[in-house]
């Protein structure tokens, strides 16, 4: 006897497929996650290409306002206590993550950053001038796109009437 059934006819009892266990399911999605050694490279070249964009913006509006600067640096992690610093040598150092959740800051946020260090470089203090100055370099960032804060206004959708008399 064949273990088919012949042309044109269903076998009596079909095999049935029988589900894996928790344990198997969990072993599969423990072997398909990304290692931490991927998800740390991911993370590493995320804090890079920010820190370029960062640079770019830099370059353009030290040239814009006649400020000089020798580098542009990632803190280190773990810093908490401020989201840039400058340095009287020129160096800025920016964080790029938040200190709890560990994700990259807002580009608003770090664009914000950056032109408050640039200020810096022309008053290193937070006095009115400093302040008009780091609203200057702020104001040029928005005009070319760079520093957009906030959200995206809601559109609101026109409500049928009886939705609104209810």
């Amino acid at each position: 006897m064949s273990a088919r059934p012949p042309a044109g006819q269903r076998a009596l009892f079909e095999p049935q497929a029988v589900a894996p266990s928790a344990v198997s399911r969990l072993r599969a999605l423990a072997l398909s996650a990304p290692s931490r050694a991927r998800r740390a490279g991911s993370r590493v070249e995320e804090d890079s290409d920010t820190l370029e964009k960062l640079r770019g913006y830099a370059v353009d509006l030290a040239a814009r306002f006649g400020l000089r600067y020798t580098s542009i640096e990632a803190e280190a992690e773990g810093v908490v206590e401020h989201y840039g610093i400058c340095y009287a040598d020129g160096r800025i150092r920016i964080r790029l993550r938040h200190a709890t959740t560990g994700r990259l800051l807002k580009e608003s946020s770090l664009v914000d950053t950056v032109c408050h260090e640039l200020a810096h470089l022309k008053h290193f203090d937070h006095s009115p001038r400093f302040r008009r100055f780091h609203e200057r370099v702020l104001a040029e960032a928005r005009r070319r796109g760079w520093y957009q804060p906030g959200r995206a206004p809601r559109t609101t959708k026109p409500r049928l009437l009886w939705e609104v008399v209810r």
